[in-house]
């Protein structure tokens, strides 16, 4: 009898140890997999890196510091005085499209940087986002502003869910500690994140809930404990930018703000944009040309992305310079409209000369005259 119990311990045995083998042999598969897959895919981003189209003429045509931005002189110094100091503010700008708010909050806080007794380091980022592209998710599952918990439910069987342990996941209110978080057309916020985002203003940290948390629970690793128990720092200054009214805007979110008006761009404003990305693009237009165009676009981003169309025409075509005739055929094309004063932007002196004297006749002398 012992010998039957013997032999039958001896094979359950063999089965179990058969058993585990065959486990291991596959998890080492399943990592051989993985790590040949993970090479895969590496060789196949890093390849993908490599392909440029290069950097488009737009971007080279960006202000890069706030005295290239046109147009704007009382608004920026608004908020050079709210963000470039010892105790920046946070800051609403409003204002219609292309008229340089993402730029001028994009500049600011690297001139911020450098001013005397800011307490913006010099590595502190700039986190940028736009509100109509927000993923909100009501059960916190997914929130790519405020942050949000994964819980073992949905991390399936890896090392935190068999364990049951609930991992927090940093925001971008999170990325922007130290530096400026900026929210384009903050206005279109979700209510639920637009009240959390105040929340996070206030406290200056964000705060997770679980339902698996537990203070007690040993098996959870001590940071995660100490971020539920303290909350991630969100110490940061936001920069909401809109083309909504004031009054369409939050009015809790107005009292924690500084407010910026950006006022559509005139004439001459237009005028000088393009002179400057001209010199910027390495381009050459006709005076005449550059006054036609800034008859017919009202933004700088209209301006400069018909001169970049234009520059690709006179590349496809072999010609160095656009010409009155080339700039009707962009703005034909882009179905812009002709403005209807195109001296709403001259100063009242300049608007007391009589007609005859203000014709504009180049863009040379359009600037020289404003001065």
């Amino acid at each position: 009898m012992s010998v039957i119990v013997l032999i039958a311990e001896v094979f359950f045995f063999a089965v179990g140890g058969l058993y585990f083998l065959g486990l291991l042999a596959g998890s080492r598969k399943d990592k051989d997999g993985i790590r040949d897959e993970d090479k895969r895919e590496s060789e196949r981003i890093n390849s993908l890196r490599k392909v440029t189209l290069g950097k488009p003429l737009t971007e080279r045509a960006r202000p890069d510091c706030l005295n290239e931005i046109i147009g704007q002189e009382k608004a920026l110094k608004t908020l050079k005085i709210a963000l470039c100091g010892k105790n920046p503010q946070n800051i609403i700008i409003y204002g219609p499209p292309g008229v340089g708010k993402t730029t001028a909050a994009r500049v600011a806080l690297e001139e911020a940087k450098l001013s005397e007794g800011t307490p913006f380091a010099r590595n502190a980022r700039f986190i940028e986002l736009d509100a109509t592209t927000l993923r909100y998710d009501e059960r916190s599952f997914a929130d790519p502003l405020i942050g949000s918990v994964h819980d073992p439910i949905y991390q399936g069987s890896g090392a935190y869910g068999v364990e049951g342990i609930p991992r927090p996941q940093p925001g971008a209110v999170s990325d922007a500690h130290g530096g400026v978080l900026f929210i384009d057309e903050i206005g279109e916020l979700a209510p639920a994140q637009m009240n959390k985002l105040l929340k996070v203003l206030e406290d200056r940290r964000v705060f997770f809930e679980s339902a698996y948390y537990s203070r007690t629970n040993k098996n959870i690793p001590h940071y995660i404990h100490n971020i539920f128990r303290e909350g991630l720092p969100a110490d940061f200054r936001l920069i909401g930018a809109t083309t909504r009214s004031p009054g369409e805007i939050s009015p809790a979110l107005r009292s924690r703000c500084n407010e910026v008006f950006f006022l559509p761009l005139g004439f001459g404003d237009i005028l000088r944009i393009i002179d400057n990305a001209v010199k910027k693009l390495g381009i050459c237009i006709e005076n005449d040309a550059a006054v036609l165009l800034a008859t017919y676009t009202t933004n700088g981003r209209d301006s400069v992305r018909s001169l970049e169309m234009l520059s690709n025409l006179l590349e496809s075509e072999k010609r160095s310079v656009i010409t009155r005739r080339d700039v009707l055929w962009a703005v034909r094309n882009g179905r812009f409209e002709r403005r209807r004063n195109n001296f709403s932007s001259i100063s009242t002196a300049e608007k007391k000369v009589s007609k005859p004297q203000r014709k504009i006749v180049s863009l040379d002398e359009y600037l020289l005259h404003r001065q």
